[in-house]
């Protein structure tokens, strides 16, 4: 085991001993011990950092000690002799656990207060059910999740991504007003697909907040609207049970319903469905049927992209296109991600572009537009489209 002394880069570490926030520049001690070749350091203020009966320390033993302030060398001095709780025997109040924290980016909603009382009574498979039900990210600490339930309730829920269109987006690190999306796990490619969007949390769109009783957001739209799918109920009369399944199947399908390419596999879904849509009587209600499919089985997102500025729009729909292209295709990831942090880019700039590359241009540079992205720009601004574009739909149409 070995001690440190320093003061606190950040205030986000607390205190082992009486779990109270450790502010930033505040002098705290570490005590780094080692568990299966893993060193750990927990902090501590150093009032709480008492030394055991029996065991001597001394400052030289302390990492960082020369470092510090004279009256902080002082304080550390008085720790080794013991001295130090005598000389600062007055606790400082205790913060109660349920007192809503003063540096949340609501804190000044008139309906923080009341919010976050919700929130913090509950445990954490509660929580995680408000979180599951508003499709939003459920990892971190209790404070974490009860911070992101309270943020939902004020100002709803956020949605995926606009960029890529399947990241769930989240608080940028080190900042609270900055939302950025990490990406998403391509099944068709089986890697990790990296985004670069990021937004200003206040100016993020939002969705209506659920309750944890609702469940997941399903699609609540009648089926002929979900994709413009007819149903009639009569068409499903006399059918057997698997004839059933096969036209629920085809309805759902035309409905957007992302069912198995495998037949049998859609098949059984929707018979399940239909079993479970059974009325009292016992008969089949194919257009519960067919929500619960659409529910289960949502059709792809078409999350549109916007441009700040309205010229750009076209630009940045078609370097979409091409990002999302590249990526169907297998092309080289980097490539995919290049593109798409250019977009992003592209997508904030609140003037029209005139000129690709004036972007790539060393006095007028905009971040992520290199030249061939300028290049590609330059393209549309003349023809509408770029060549590279057409190459890779040609390539896909072929498949």
């Amino acid at each position: 085991m070995s001690r440190s002394v320093e003061y606190a880069k950040s205030g986000r570490s607390s205190c082992k001993k009486c779990k109270v926030k450790i502010a930033k520049d505040e002098l705290r001690v570490g005590v780094v011990t080692v568990n299966e070749d893993v060193e750990m350091t927990s902090w501590f203020h150093p009032q709480c950092a008492q030394k055991k009966r029996g065991v001597e320390m001394t400052p030289s033993e302390f990492a960082g000690y020369d470092e510090l302030r004279p009256e902080d060398r002082a304080t550390i001095d008085q720790l080794c002799s013991g001295e130090l709780a005598a000389s600062n025997s007055a606790k400082k109040p205790r913060v109660s656990s349920d007192a809503p924290p003063t540096d949340d980016p609501n804190s000044e909603h008139p309906g923080y207060a009341a919010a976050y009382a919700k929130y913090v009574a509950l445990p954490i498979p509660v929580l995680k059910a408000y979180l599951g039900a508003n499709d939003q990210l459920k990892g971190g600490a209790k404070a974490a999740l009860v911070s992101q339930c309270v943020d939902g309730e004020l100002h709803g829920a956020l949605p995926r991504c606009p960029l890529c269109e399947f990241g769930r987006l989240k608080t940028a690190e080190g900042t609270k007003h900055m939302l950025v999306c990490p990406g998403h796990f391509s099944e068709s490619a089986r890697v990790w697909r990296t985004c670069g969007y990021k937004a200003e949390a206040a100016k993020a769109s939002r969705l209506p907040w659920r309750t944890a009783e609702e469940g997941p957001r399903a699609v609540e739209a009648e089926p002929a609207a979900a994709g413009g799918a007819q149903l009639d109920a009569a068409q499903f009369d006399g059918l057997s049970p698997q004839a059933a399944a096969d036209r629920l199947v085809s309805v759902a399908r035309e409905a957007g319903a992302t069912l198995s390419a495998d037949e049998t596999t859609a098949r059984i879904a929707a018979g399940t469905a239909l079993n479970a849509s059974r009325d009292e009587e016992g008969k089949p209600e194919p257009a519960k049927a067919l929500r619960e499919l659409l529910a289960k089985y949502p059709p792809k997102r078409t999350a549109k992209m916007e441009a700040s500025h309205p010229a750009n729009s076209t630009i940045v729909a078609l370097l979409k296109e091409y990002a999302d292209l590249m990526e169907k295709l297998g092309e080289n990831v980097h490539g995919v991600n290049g593109t798409r942090k250019a977009n992003v880019a592209i997508m904030a700039l609140e003037y029209e572009i005139t000129s690709g590359k004036a972007l790539a241009a060393a006095k007028t540079k905009v971040e992520g537009v290199g030249a061939s992205t300028a290049s590609k720009i330059d393209e549309i601004l003349t023809t509408g489209t770029f060549a590279k574009l057409e190459e890779m739909r040609a390539r896909a149409a072929a498949l």
